[in-house]
């Protein structure tokens, strides 16, 4: 007959309200890892045993040098609200343990319950837990809690409790040169070294660029930028990391983009998926270990923080119901559950009716509206338990992805090495690829001899690449007097071109870009043709460069044609993007006219195009 449980439950008032207490409390890896208790590695489920339903894992640690192996259940939790989680163990004195924490807010705070259930796995453990449990976890455990009270009420999100970390040796010397090296460049120099020499290794094993120009209110271009120039000053590593589309954890990391596959898959989710450059492909940074050694540690691979999208997990049992309280943001949400084709997108909105209902099995009919603070109430009308997980769908945009970065002329410069396997291709879902051509080069080479044209042309490149990359774009290549670039956005290249267009046209009435070594006055007028496209295509290696490739980049190509020398053309898809409209209804100079073409190799089909003058 196995022994009976013992609770633990210990209450905590804390100053902080729940939602500034959510991010630092519910943060079980860290949580874990000031609480003292020693890292964990996720272990092979025995065949058969995957626990697709409910996202159970294996883990193992060691505990006084014994082996501790154990099955655990996926967390569940509400946020700001509370979090638990169920662990099964093969080995120890526990055979079971529940724990449970849940945060209510109170005048002047929060009161905050914490609760551990524990089953003993004999005589010892019923022995051992009074002491242990009773006692140590309770004092640890409370003194945790009010060091997180400290950080929230100080507007802190991450844990402030791990030591002051150690360089290697020669470490700081190599910081210190690496950082005069850095003076003279734009972004938070002092910011990132200082970052380098105190982060805890949570937080530099992993370091977003976007995440901490937001951190130190810098300039997120010249932040990425920054990084890739330490990176190549031996100060930082960087990795290309694929993330998967439904948990958004990073599935694999590869140092180099050749050994990155355009097919993943992700051991959290049991789900396959395809790589895509603008959302499942992001790369993170770490120190040099000749700077500074991290061990990359896990202290728990669950918790709400791990997926912070996801608002909610919840076990459904089968043929039942579970209600969940909302305390949600407008926007658009989804429930979904492993194992489960159907999805169920619903949206949050003021005003809204008070409560939606989802079964988890059926057949989605249409995306029902539900207020901030309604209730959803999931059914699982299947006969096993189902995981139901309801995750916020916008993504976060301080992920640095492989979209941008690749289409970023600094990054061209210094890793121009970095390119795909031989025969991968990776979908792009959306980038805006441009095409430019000069009018009349050949007669150009006539006028003025070989010679004196090449050299204007090659000034023409220079200003050029000056102008794509002051807009965070690239040239992928050069073909004869024409380019093609890469941009993230469309209006990034709509005002690349418009400026290049002008410098060329006029070099001596507009300030050239700084490195232009011919002076205005000696450079005759030139006529830019260019075409802007955007859209999805795929990423490929080509002649050992990173290209891309597909009707979004020839569609592109053959706008360059029609243009007259004296104006850009821009496909229906650049013209209806929002900043772009934006762009055009503010620029007083510049008019648009709309037509119709026919556009060689697509057939007798007719296209909407702007001309932009």
């Amino acid at each position: 007959m196995p022994a009976p449980a013992k609770t633990f439950r210990w209450t905590f008032d804390l100053r902080a309200p729940p939602a500034a207490l959510w991010p630092l409390v519910s943060n079980t890896d860290r949580f874990n890892r000031d609480c003292g208790y020693p890292p964990v590695k996720p272990v092979a489920p025995p065949p058969g045993r995957a626990g697709r339903a409910t996202n159970a894992r294996r883990l193992r640690t060691s505990l006084f040098g014994l082996p501790i192996v154990w099955e655990e259940q996926a967390f569940e939790w509400i946020q700001p609200v509370r979090f638990g989680v169920v662990r099964d163990y093969f080995s120890g004195p526990v055979a079971r343990m529940a724990l449970h924490c849940e945060l209510r807010p109170r005048e002047g705070g929060t009161t905050l319950d914490y609760e551990m259930q524990l089953t003993p796995a004999h005589l010892l453990g019923r022995w051992l837990f009074p002491l242990a449990v009773g006692r140590r976890v309770h004092q640890v455990v409370e003194r945790v809690f009010r060091r997180y009270d400290e950080f929230a009420l100080r507007g802190l999100a991450n844990s402030q409790v791990a030591r002051k970390p150690e360089l290697a040796p020669g470490g700081t010397g190599r910081l210190a040169t690496i950082a005069r090296t850095l003076a003279g460049e734009a972004g938070p120099v002092t910011e990132l070294c200082a970052f380098v020499n105190t982060a805890d290794d949570l937080d530099a094993a992993r370091m977003r660029p976007y995440a901490l120009a937001d951190e130190w209110r810098a300039d997120r271009r010249s932040t990425l930028q920054l990084f890739l120039l330490a990176t190549r000053a031996g100060l930082l590593d960087f990795r290309w990391e694929l993330v998967c589309p439904h948990c958004r954890g990073a599935t694999v990391a590869q140092r180099t983009l050749v050994n990155l596959a355009a097919e993943g898959h992700c051991p959290t989710c049991d789900a396959d998926f395809t790589a895509n450059f603008d959302q499942s492909v992001e790369l993170t940074f770490t120190p040099n270990s000749a700077v500074r050694s991290v061990p990359r540690l896990d202290y728990c691979v669950g918790g709400p923080q791990v997926t912070p999208h996801i608002v909610a997990q919840q076990l459904v049992p089968p043929a039942a119901t579970r209600a969940v309280r909302l305390a949600l943001t407008p926007g658009r949400y989804r429930v979904r559950s492993p194992a489960i084709a159907e999805q169920h997108a619903f949206h949050v909105a003021s005003g809204a009716p008070a409560g939606v209902r989802i079964d988890l099995a059926a057949k989605p009919l249409d995306e029902p509206r539900v207020a901030p603070d309604g209730v959803l109430v999931i059914t699982n009308s299947t006969d096993v338990a189902r995981l139901a997980i309801v995750e916020h769908l916008a993504w976060s945009d301080q992920a640095t992805t492989a979209a941008e970065v690749t289409s970023l002329q600094l990054f061209r410069d210094l890793f121009s090495s970095e390119v795909l396997r031989r025969g991968e291709k990776i979908s792009v879902g959306s980038i805006t690829i441009v095409f430019t051509d000069l009018k009349n080069s050949t007669r150009l080479y006539q006028e003025i001899g070989d010679a004196p044209a090449f050299g204007r042309v090659l000034t023409h490149f220079e200003i050029l690449k000056a102008a794509v990359a002051d807009e965070g774009g690239a040239i992928i290549k050069t073909m004869g007097d024409a380019i093609m670039a890469v941009f993230p956005r469309p209006v990034s290249a709509l005002r690349a071109m418009d400026r290049a267009r002008r410098w060329l046209a006029q070099p001596d009435s507009f300030s050239l870009p700084a490195g232009i070594s011919v002076p205005p006055s000696s450079l005759k007028p030139l006529a830019l043709k260019a075409g802007l496209n955007c859209g999805p295509c795929l990423a490929i290696n080509q002649n050992d460069r990173l290209d891309y490739f597909g009707s979004t980049v020839n569609f592109a190509a053959r706008l360059c044609g029609l243009c007259s020398g004296a104006d850009l053309i821009l496909s229906g898809a650049a013209r209806a993007d929002g900043e772009v409209a934006a762009h055009l209804a503010a620029a007083t100079d510049l008019t648009t006219t709309c037509e119709t073409a026919r556009l060689k190799g697509f057939g007798d089909a007719t296209f909407e195009i702007w001309r932009v003058k």
